[in-house]
């Protein structure tokens, strides 16, 4: 599944190129807060963490005011390793140096043995806001939420109402080359 993920991004990234009137790459870091919510029918518990993320990203210019900028992001939430695969749209307003963004974003959880009542990836809706400092510098700010259930289907068979999802917040800095 995986690789078919990968596959399917680098296919994608490289139709880009050949359609964006301006490619640039970067680096972006910052805060991680995830939020693990288990609910069901009536009852509903949730546990949070903070922690950091790092990744990379492309920024695809498709016309003045839009952009797409995929990514690949590593994060570590106390002791969880999680790898994050965004692909934003990006609504650049004019003259203010100010974007808005959304877009989907798999979420795969990196552990060794993540058990097997869990499902290791998961797909998010995401969406945010940033700010250009400058050609290269930018600030921005982003949650997901979680649309899959990460409860295995072992468990969905029990009860059909059993959820576990994962929401992140995050805010950061990046450098586009």
């Amino acid at each position: 599944m995986l690789k078919t993920i990968m596959c399917a991004m680098a296919f994608t990234l490289l139709s880009l190129c050949s359609f964006a009137q301006e490619s640039t790459f970067g680096l972006t870091a910052g805060y991680l807060n995830a939020e693990f919510k288990v609910s069901e029918e009536t009852v509903s518990f949730s546990d949070d963490g903070s922690g950091f993320y790092v990744g990379v990203l492309a920024d695809f210019e498709l016309s003045e005011s839009w952009h797409l900028v995929p990514g690949v992001n590593y994060g570590r939430v106390e002791e969880t390793n999680l790898l994050f695969i965004p692909v934003m749209a990006q609504y650049h307003i004019a003259n203010s140096g100010v974007f808005l963004q959304a877009g989907p974003q798999a979420t795969l959880n990196l552990e060794d043995d993540p058990g097997e009542y869990t499902n290791t990836i998961g797909v998010d809706a995401g969406f945010g806001v940033g700010y250009e400092i400058n050609e290269s510098f930018f600030v921005e700010a982003k949650y997901a939420f979680e649309l899959t259930n990460r409860f295995a289907d072992r468990v969905r068979e029990i009860d059909d109402n059993f959820k576990l999802n994962l929401n992140t917040f995050t805010v950061g800095v990046g450098y586009k080359f």
